[in-house]
C-alpha cells in the first residue's frame, strides 16, 4: 500500500506536501514570536508590523514579473511603459505615505539596505551565469566536469554571501540561503547539496551566536532544493512557485533560529524575517525571469540554426535532385543509343534468319538431287 501510495506521488504533489510542511513552520514560527511577546512582552511588533509590507510587496513585484511582459508582448511599448510608470507611481505614493503616517526610515530602510545588498549578489550570481559550465547546465548538457564547475563558483558565492551582509537592529543579514537555493534549484542534488555544505561550515567558523543555526539551515537549503528539482525533472520551477518557495522557506528558516539560538533566538527572528524574506523572494524571482529569457533566448538560437541546417539539407538535396536529372537525362540517352542498338542488331538478325532459310532451301534440295541420282 505504500509502495502504491509512493507512486502515485507525482513531483507536484511532493511540491505541495513540501508547500504545507513550512507553511506548518511559518505557523510556529508566528506561535513562538507571539507567545513571547503575550509571556515575556520584551518583544516588539516587528514581524507582525512589516509581514503585511512584505506581502504587499511580493503581490506588486509578481505582477511586475508575471503580467508586464505579457503585456509587452500584446500591446504596443507605449502601453507597456505607461503601465511601469504607474505602478512605480503606486509605490512613491505608498513610501510617501509610510513616511508622513509612520516612522518612515524604520519601516522602509532594511528593506533598502537588503535591496542594495541583493544587487550586489545578483550581479556577481549573473556574471557567473556566463560560464560556459551555467549555459551548458541551461542547455541541460551536463557532465561530471560541469557539475563540478557549478559546486566551485556556486560555493565561492555561497561564501562571499556570508561576507556581504546588512545590518538590521543590530542584527547581520544576508543572501546565503537565496544562492544555495537557486544552486540546488539549477543544479539538482549533486550540485545544490555540496554547495549548501561549502556555504554552511564556512559560515559555521565565522562564529557568532547563529553560527549553528545559519549552518545547519544552510545545507537543509541545498537538500530541499535538490530534491525539488529532482521532483520536477530538472525543470527550474516557474516564477510563483519559486517564490512562493523562498517565502515559506524564509519562514522555516527563522524558526530554526529560534530553536537553535535559545538564547536570542526569537529576538533575531523577529528582526530579520521580514526584510530576508524580501530580498529571498525578490531575488529569486529576478533569476527565474533571468533564467526564463536565457532559456528563450537558446530557444530561438536552438531554432535558427535548426532552420539554417534545414537549410542545407533542401540545398543538399536540390544539388542531389539535380544531378538525378543529369544521371536520369543521361540514361535516357544511353537507352535511345541502346534501342536504336537494338533496332539495327534485330534487323541484321533479322536478314540473317533470312539467309539461313534460303541456305537450308538450296541444302534441301542438293540433297533431293543427290537422291535421285
Amino acid at each position: 500500500m505504500l509502495g502504491n501510495f509512493k507512486d502515485e506521488l507525482t513531483g507536484e504533489k511532493k511540491l505541495i506536501i513540501l508547500y504545507s510542511i513550512l507553511f506548518v513552520f511559518n505557523i510556529l514560527l508566528f506561535i513562538n514570536l507571539f507567545a513571547y511577546i503575550t509571556v515575556f512582552r520584551q518583544l516588539n511588533f516587528n514581524a507582525f508590523h512589516e509581514v503585511g509590507t512584505i506581502i504587499a510587496a511580493i503581490i506588486i513585484l509578481g505582477f511586475i514579473s508575471t503580467r508586464l511582459p505579457k503585456l509587452k508582448e500584446s500591446t504596443d511599448g507605449s502601453i507597456y511603459e505607461i503601465a511601469y510608470l504607474i505602478i512605480i507611481g503606486i509605490l512613491s505614493i505608498t513610501v510617501s505615505y509610510f513616511n508622513k503616517s509612520t516612522n518612515g526610515e524604520s519601516l522602509w530602510a532594511p528593506f533598502l539596505e537588503m535591496f542594495r545588498m541583493l544587487a550586489v549578489m545578483l550581479i556577481l550570481l549573473f556574471v557567473a551565469t556566463k560560464s560556459k559550465s551555467f549555459q551548458s547546465l541551461i542547455e541541460k548538457k551536463t557532465s561530471r566536469k560541469t557539475q563540478i564547475w557549478l559546486i566551485i563558483i556556486f560555493g565561492i558565492l555561497g561564501i562571499l554571501a556570508s561576507y556581504f551582509t546588512i545590518d538590521v537592529f543590530g542584527v547581520p543579514a544576508n543572501a546565503r540561503g537565496l544562492i544555495v537555493m537557486i544552486a540546488a534549484l539549477s543544479g539538482g542534488p549533486i550540485v545544490g547539496i555540496p554547495v549548501g555544505i561549502i556555504a554552511g561550515v564556512w559560515r559555521f567558523t565565522l562564529g557568532g551566536p547563529t553560527a549553528f543555526a545559519c549552518a545547519v539551515v544552510t545545507i537543509i537549503t541545498g537538500f530541499i532544493g535538490g530534491f525539488v528539482n529532482k521532483w520536477m525533472g530538472g525543470k527550474f520551477l516557474s516564477p510563483f512557485k519559486a517564490a512562493l518557495l523562498m517565502f515559506l522557506y524564509s519562514g522555516f528558516d527563522m524558526f530554526m533560529i529560534t530553536v537553535l539560538t535559545p538564547k536570542d533566538g526569537i529576538m533575531i527572528a523577529n528582526a530579520l524575517y521580514a526584510p530576508m524574506t524580501f530580498a529571498a523572494v525578490l531575488g529569486i524571482l529576478l533569476f527565474t525571469i533571468f533564467l526564463n529569457e536565457k532559456k528563450e533566448e537558446i530557444r530561438i538560437k536552438e531554432s535558427i540554426e535548426q532552420i539554417d541546417k534545414n537549410k542545407e539539407d533542401i540545398a543538399i538535396n536540390r544539388e542531389d535532385i539535380s544531378i538525378n536529372r543529369e544521371d536520369i537525362a543521361i540514361n535516357r540517352e544511353n537507352i535511345s543509343i541502346n534501342n536504336e542498338i537494338i533496332t539495327t542488331n534485330a534487323e541484321k538478325i533479322s536478314e540473317l534468319s533470312k539467309k539461313l532459310i534460303e541456305l537450308q532451301e538450296e541444302l534441301d534440295e542438293l540433297k533431293n538431287l543427290s537422291d535421285g541420282k
